[in-house]
């Protein structure tokens, strides 16, 4: 099986670092990650909160898109309600005409109310999405002219500008594992974004099973490479590397806070709470030696069929600790892991009209 391994870019905030270490670490990655041969980063996109401070992922892809030559980027994610469905076409297919069908787009909704608040958007779109949004954008991308009478959004017939290059339309990933957004994401061919969250397999199986139970119906088999981001740190001291990275995401949650939607009921909001959170999740993850690593992925991958990782390195908190972690990585588990060399990972192919 074919591996291929992207970086998952948060852009969060750290003791030591503030918002300009925050994405001067971003494009530091970047760099190295398209000398080292990664195929994809992926990048997300928050308002209001630490955690991750870049408003717009796919405003970051286009530039991280201009910065580089070979490696793909996408967004993992774009918060879908905030943002009308014809301007993501156009902006996806704007980006896919200028980095030359490089471009990804994940579509999510996010959780916190305070987003739809200062945006005035209606809390009911969260519960709409991300089906409504992955329907609108897939048809302005697919289609020479599109239209919409549904509930959220109507429009008339409208032409997007420009075409998109990659044909029937650039790849698109849905980030929600809600019924709806999960028949939409089925029924439309799409892969699926699992959060880092869900560190070990069960959880992910699970879903995949009601995803292929769409498929199923549509008459598909649901083949398709789903995007699997998971925590990840090569360090040879195990204990100290998980530590820190538990320490690292737990400050993240901690500032900026804002009241969510329903997806996040009944969990505590405390340190020991985030702290107990976050150990859950590093030491369910592949974090310690290049050897402990690659075996954590291989075995994944035969769990669950997972070809596709992105590796969230950052919360560590040490940039310099970070970028060392993201080169040994590239030059010490990728070689162990067989059929991980570079390639491209979508038949889709650019097209000129």
């Amino acid at each position: 099986m074919t591996m291929q391994f992207g970086l998952l870019l948060n852009n969060g905030i750290f003791e030591g670092v503030d918002d300009a270490r925050a994405l001067a670490l971003t494009l530091d990655t970047a760099d190295l990650a398209e000398e080292l041969g990664y195929h994809e980063l992926w990048v997300t996109e928050h308002h209001f909160i630490e955690y991750g401070i870049c408003p717009s992922a796919i405003t970051l892809a286009g530039f991280l898109l201009g910065r580089t030559s070979r490696i793909r980027v996408g967004t993992a994610i774009t918060l879908a309600p905030l943002v009308h469905p014809v301007a993501l076409a156009e902006q996806t297919a704007l980006n896919d005409q200028l980095s030359g069908g490089r471009f990804d787009l994940g579509l999510g909704r996010g959780g916190y109310k305070l987003d739809y608040e200062v945006f005035g958007i209606p809390s009911m779109r969260w519960s709409a999405e991300v089906e409504a949004t992955v329907d609108a954008v897939i048809e302005a991308l697919s289609k020479e002219e599109s239209r919409s009478t549904n509930g959220y959004f109507a429009y008339d017939t409208v032409a997007i500008r420009p075409r998109p290059l990659t044909r029937p339309h650039p790849p698109v990933y849905v980030a929600s594992t809600a019924p709806g957004s999960l028949e939409a994401a089925a029924r439309n061919r799409l892969p699926l974004q699992f959060h880092f969250g869900l560190p070990g397999a069960e959880q992910r199986l699970e879903i995949l099973e009601k995803y292929h139970g769409y498929a199923d119906d549509t008459g598909w088999d649901g083949a398709t490479e789903h995007l699997h981001s998971v925590i990840c740190f090569v360090d040879d001291d195990e204990a100290v590397a998980r530590e820190r990275m538990i320490e690292g995401l737990a400050h993240t949650w901690s500032t900026g806070r804002h009241p969510n939607f329903n997806r996040h009921e009944g969990m505590e909001d405390s340190d020991a709470a985030r702290t107990e959170r976050a150990a859950k999740i590093v030491n369910a993850s592949p974090v310690g030696s290049p050897e402990l690593v690659a075996d954590w992925l291989q075995e994944f991958a035969e769990a669950t069929g997972a070809t596709n990782f992105a590796l969230y390195m950052e919360a560590d908190g040490d940039p310099e600790r970070v970028l060392t972690s993201v080169r040994r990585f590239a030059e010490q588990v990728m070689p162990r892991i067989a059929g991980s060399a570079a390639s491209p990972i979508h038949e889709s192919t650019p097209t000129s009209r």
